[in-house]
């Protein structure tokens, strides 16, 4: 049946195409046309069926039409799959579109730059919640302080109570014992009515009545104790100690007289009769209070001497009014004793005198804690002087500072375990003089072997080229280069040694070893004037290679490789490897025609050069080098000035080197060297020695001055005192450092005693602010606020943020203060400011503060002090660096160290110890330098005079 089904499809398929259709039989077409039916009641519920489409349709028309008969079947069928198919095909098509249109628009959305609406937004309610929090912030701080302020103010108010209190209290005592002393006094017998009038009888006379023995006794004791009274009371009135008569006597002389054995044994005895001494059983009572007793006298008599103030502060002032009130009641009562001849009960008195007792260890407690101060800085500064001439074998200066020095230390240990006991004070001690000697030991470190360079010589032939090199002209180098390309690259050749640091005069360095046993040169800082040279530079390079083409290339390569030559080879020997591929692979003129033609290779130029300096450079500079090798994203331009900086870097590495090696031999031969050159420059009319005859006459004029004014000069000052008055006013004097003040002989001294003075002025004006503050807040002023200090001297006054707000905060944070205190002190602080910040930059960069005509109204009030107390201060340091300078044997040189602690303590300076005794040691090293080689000069300046 398949064979014959098969066989009519074949048979239909060939009929013609105009014979007429045959219609199927009644059954088919009844199942035929019912299923049909069916089909098109469901195209309205399928609206989206497959049978709904086009080709269903056509399809199933094409069937009926064509086929009509159960033949077409198969035909039907397959068409109605490719129909499925196409179908399916054509929504998945769709979908892909659709898909891709969305993946598009994606796209586009990620793409286009999105609302910043919402990101303004959440920034603005960033930054309001970050100013809200700010502001509660602050309101928090303003309420601790604010409390803080105010537990402060009810603190000292209940302290100020319960002092009132107690004097209060003190005086209704004393009162009520002084009332008590009276009424025993003035006890009399009750007046009673007179005895009636009765006739007088002869009197009989009384028998003699035996008293008993302990009547007896009792009228032997009564009167052995009035006379031991008298006794002792005479006793201690022979020693003629009184407030009138040890005023008139000398200070020593009077300690002595009250420290004497005879002084102790009779005070004693008085104080225990009027039972004024604890230990009683003793004979000769407690020492310790005895001279607490004698020292009312001493107090009384010269305040001056035993004060610290004087007797302006407040306590101290307590302590006098006590004492006065002690001795005054104790002469009363000596003068009962001798009139009445009886013994009086004396509560009163030592009342008076535990309440003067407590007084006296109050303020000594608070004095001597200062005055350790000032010993362990003493004896820190004396092993410092130890420290410093050690060293030197030469005339024996070592031994005879040794024992100087070692005497009065010893002393100084002596008083310190009397005050603060033998442990504490030799861990005080201890630590000042190991802190000290890190820091002497830390300015004078050995150079770090990351700084020696890979190519030095270690030998006694290698350390004679470099002491010869550091003392002779290193740049002289041979240049293998053509006379045209020289002419070309000259300039560009020596604008590049303008952007490297440069090496100072064989008379600097040497001068420099002399000064400071050593030099180092510096890598000149980064300044707005040499950013803006540097920039200009570059700028000009790149607009050179824009438009020159390969000629200009072949100028400025030229002359980097000019000038990258010249440099490496001063740090090569001709013996070393290196140097002949140096030579050999910096040929000026192979390279200007490889520019020429076009074929030089950058890359491969900076990486040769970056392995040459690699194997030649210090330790210390191979990260840069390294950094230099793997930069492959900066242009040509960058690089070489990166490789410029680098060249920079050896070669002052390689220069310090030199200099280390050459010191001993400047140390030996540096004098003569300084005085060869300033005679030569003298005698060919280069210094005509004008400044420095002005130096003499107005250090000269200034001496006589003061001889004048205080009536004491007998004959004219000396040479010696006329340097030290020149050289003090040079950086200490109320007056700006302009450069016709330095003498010629003092020229290479000039930043040196520009930096000095900036430190001057920066110690008086912060000093005076630390004196400010503790008399306003009423505070001892020798107590040492080191740490404020430090903080204060640790800001950089040259630079402009550095406002006098800043300085009020630093204290303010450790000292708390009143608002009106602190407005007071920052007015202060905005008055004796300016002319520190004035000094500091002009030492920063002289250049930028020479005098001129624009300048000098303006600049010219705040150079100089006007605060009474900063003007106080800064004399107060000129007299005692003065002192210091002229002191000629050791005795004197270590009698003013050791008491310079001290003398600035009492001038207000007691944090300052340290700073003022380094810059009396660099003066001390410019002054022996600046004698040694110029005393010819001055003495013929001397002589003009």
């Amino acid at each position: 049946m398949t064979a014959d089904y098969r066989v009519d499809d074949m048979e239909m398929e060939s009929v013609p195409e105009g014979s007429p259709a045959l219609a199927p039989p009644a059954h088919i077409a009844a199942r035929i046309y019912k299923k049909n039916a069916a089909a098109e009641r469901r195209k309205s519920s399928a609206a989206s069926s497959r049978r709904s489409s086009m080709s269903s349709r056509h399809s199933h028309q094409s069937v009926l039409s064509a086929h009509a008969g159960p033949q077409s079947n198969h035909v039907a069928q397959h068409l109605r799959r490719m129909s499925i198919i196409e179908s399916r095909k054509a929504r998945l098509a769709d979908r892909a579109a659709h898909a891709e249109k969305v993946r598009l628009r994606a796209a586009l959305a990620k793409a286009a730059p999105r609302g910043t609406s919402r990101e303004d937004r959440a920034l603005a309610a960033q930054a309001a919640r970050e100013k809200l929090l700010a502001e509660i912030t602050a309101r928090c701080e303003e309420e601790v302080r604010r409390a803080k302020r105010v537990a402060e103010e009810n603190k000292e108010k209940k302290a100020a109570e319960l002092i009132r209190l107690r004097e209060e209290m003190e005086g209704k005592l004393a009162e009520a014992a002084k009332r008590r002393l009276e009424y025993q006094q003035s006890i009399r017998r009750p007046r009673t009515a007179s005895l009636p009038r009765v006739e007088e009888k002869k009197a009989v006379k009384p028998m003699c009545t035996q008293l008993s023995h302990t009547a007896a006794a009792k009228i032997i004791q009564r009167h052995w104790k009035a006379y031991n009274a008298v006794r002792i009371a005479k006793a201690f009135n022979s020693l003629q100690l009184s407030v009138p008569r040890l005023k008139a006597m000398d200070f020593d002389d009077v300690g002595g007289r009250l420290s004497s054995e005879r002084a102790l044994v009779a005070t004693a005895r008085t104080l225990k009769f009027f039972g004024m001494l604890e230990n009683a059983d003793d004979e000769l009572g407690d020492r310790g209070s005895v001279r607490v007793f004698l020292s009312t006298f001493l107090v009384l008599s010269h305040p001056g001497q035993v004060l610290s103030h004087g007797g302006s502060d407040g306590q101290e002032q307590e302590l006098l009014s006590k004492a006065e009130e002690l001795l005054t009641c104790f002469e009363k009562a000596l003068k009962r004793i001798i009139v009445a001849k009886q013994p009086h009960a004396h509560e009163n008195l030592s009342f008076l005198f535990h309440s003067f007792t407590s007084t006296f260890h109050a303020w000594k407690s608070r004095d001597s804690g200062a005055l350790i101060d000032i010993m362990v800085n003493q004896f820190v500064e004396l092993d410092l002087i130890l420290q410093t001439v050690k060293d030197d074998k030469a005339g024996g200066a070592a031994d005879e500072y040794h024992s100087a020095i070692r005497t009065f230390q010893v002393q100084l240990l002596a008083r310190l375990k009397r005050f603060a006991g033998p442990e504490k004070a030799l861990d005080l001690v201890r630590t000042a003089v190991r802190k000290a000697r890190k820091r002497h030991a830390k300015a004078r470190r050995a150079p770090s072997p990351n700084d020696i360079p890979r190519t030095a010589s270690t030998g006694d032939e290698g350390i004679q080229r470099i002491a010869h090199e550091a003392l002779s002209n290193t740049e002289v180098v041979p240049q293998k280069q053509s006379p045209s390309l020289a002419d070309q690259s000259a300039l560009l050749v020596r604008e590049l040694r303008q952007s490297m640091t440069p090496i100072p005069s064989n008379r600097e360095v040497s001068h420099e070893i002399l000064v400071n046993g050593f030099f180092e040169v510096q890598q000149r800082p980064w300044t707005e004037s040499r950013k803006a040279f540097s920039d200009s530079l570059r700028t000009g390079m790149r607009e050179t290679l824009e438009q020159g083409g390969d000629l200009a290339a072949s100028g400025w390569i030229g002359s980097m490789a000019t000038l990258i030559r010249e440099r490496l080879l001063n740090l090569v020997t001709q013996r070393h490897p290196l140097y002949e591929r140096i030579d050999n692979f910096l040929d000026t003129t192979l390279i200007d025609q490889t520019c020429r033609a076009g074929m030089f290779s950058y890359e491969s130029f900076f990486e040769t050069i970056g392995n040459i300096i690699a194997q030649i450079c210090s330790p210390g500079r191979d990260d840069a080098v390294n950094a230099f090798l793997k930069d492959r994203n900066s242009d040509h331009i960058d690089r070489l000035f990166n490789l410029v900086d680098i060249l920079d870097l050896m070669s002052l590495d390689h220069i310090n080197y030199a200099f280390r090696m050459a010191a001993p031999t400047v140390l030996e031969h540096g004098l003569e060297h300084e005085r060869a050159v300033f005679e030569s420059e003298v005698s060919e009319g280069r210094i005509p020695l004008e400044k420095t005859r002005t130096f003499w006459q107005r250090s000269r004029s200034a001496l006589l001055d003061e001889g004048r004014a205080r009536d004491s000069l007998a004959a004219g000052p000396s040479g010696p005192a006329i340097y030290m008055k020149g050289l003090t006013d040079l950086i200490l004097a109320n007056q700006p450092l302009e450069d016709e003040l330095i003498p010629e002989t003092l020229q290479l001294d000039g930043q040196r005693l520009s930096k000095l003075r900036a430190t001057a002025y920066k110690m008086a004006a912060v000093a005076s602010i630390l004196l400010t503050t503790k008399i306003r807040l009423r505070r001892n002023r020798e107590v040492r606020w080191s740490a404020d200090a430090d903080r204060i001297m640790a800001l950089d006054f040259a630079d402009p943020k550095t406002h006098p707000q800043r300085v009020v905060s630093i204290i303010e944070s450790s000292h708390l203060m009143p608002d009106a205190t602190r407005d007071g002190l920052l007015s202060f602080v905005n008055r004796v400011l300016p002319p520190a910040i004035a000094a500091a930059r002009r030492a920063e960069d002289p250049a930028s503060h020479l005098p001129s005509d624009t300048q000098s109204s303006t600049t010219e009030p705040t150079a100089t002090f006007t605060e009474p107390l900063a003007l106080h201060l800064l004399r107060s340091l000129q007299s005692h660096i003065h002192a210091r300078l002229s002191a000629t044997s050791t005795a004197e040189r270590v009698r003013v160290t050791t008491s310079a602690a001290e003398t600035l303590a009492r001038a207000g300076m007691p944090e300052f110890v340290a700073e003022v005794g380094k810059v009396v040691d660099i003066l001390e090293r410019v002054k022996r330098v600046d004698l040694a080689a110029h005393s010819v000069w001055y003495d013929q300046v001397a002589g003009r005079d």
